[in-house]
């Protein structure tokens, strides 16, 4: 790793290191402007408390996009699973719009308020989180990760079943996608297979 450029440290990794689940991030400036934008270095950290971690990178000249400048200084955002059917619009919330812009307002993407935090969810994800800033770790380097504390689950009734107390969630039927490697590449979270967990001693499969 030491001896590669950061760009070629990241082709790597991240062609390398896949599927990856997609954070499609809702934040607000403080001037009330909305942003939303995908990350791929995203993932949940535990129950208790239960977190989540998005790692943003900076923009091209270098400053801090504006997802992570929003977080920081409202404290609060959202995270938007995205189901197949939004794969287009997601992707193009990626470009590096002016910080004066709104992708919300721009691509037409219609939002439903959340629960516990001033900052909205994007109507159409299967399932969204809310979060509140746990923490932000300045790597030194060019990108910012970002705890956040999960207030609230949002999961569509359609795609949960079972007592209110122990719902099972459909997880195939949400259609979400991932990322893939290459460019542009991306994967359905559709095709798996199952491997039963064993306890200690592990059987003798001879």
């Amino acid at each position: 790793m030491k001896s590669l450029a950061p760009a070629d440290r990241y082709r790597l990794l991240v062609n390398t290191v896949t599927p990856r689940p997609i954070a499609w991030v809702v934040s607000r400036n403080a001037d009330g402007l909305l942003n939303a934008a995908p990350y791929s270095f995203f993932n949940v950290l535990g129950s208790e408390p239960p977190l989540c971690v998005l790692g943003i990178g900076q923009r091209a000249e270098g400053d801090p996009k504006d997802t992570a400048r929003n977080i920081v200084e409202s404290g609060e955002f959202t995270v938007n699973l995205v189901g197949e059917h939004d794969t287009r619009i997601m992707v193009d919330t990626a470009a590096e719009a002016p910080r004066d812009v709104s992708e919300i307002d721009v691509l037409g993407i219609t939002t439903r308020p959340a629960s516990l935090v001033s900052t909205p969810l994007i109507a159409s994800a299967p399932a969204a989180l809310e979060c509140r800033l746990w923490k932000p770790i300045d790597t030194g380097g060019n990108f910012t990760i970002i705890l956040g504390e999960i207030l609230a689950l949002h999961i569509g009734d359609e795609f949960l079943s079972g007592p209110d107390d122990r719902p099972r969630v459909d997880t195939e039927a949400m259609g979400l996608v991932g990322r893939a490697f290459g460019a542009g590449g991306y994967i359905r979270n559709k095709d798996t297979f199952e491997e039963a967990r064993v306890g200690w001693p592990v059987p003798d499969r001879g």
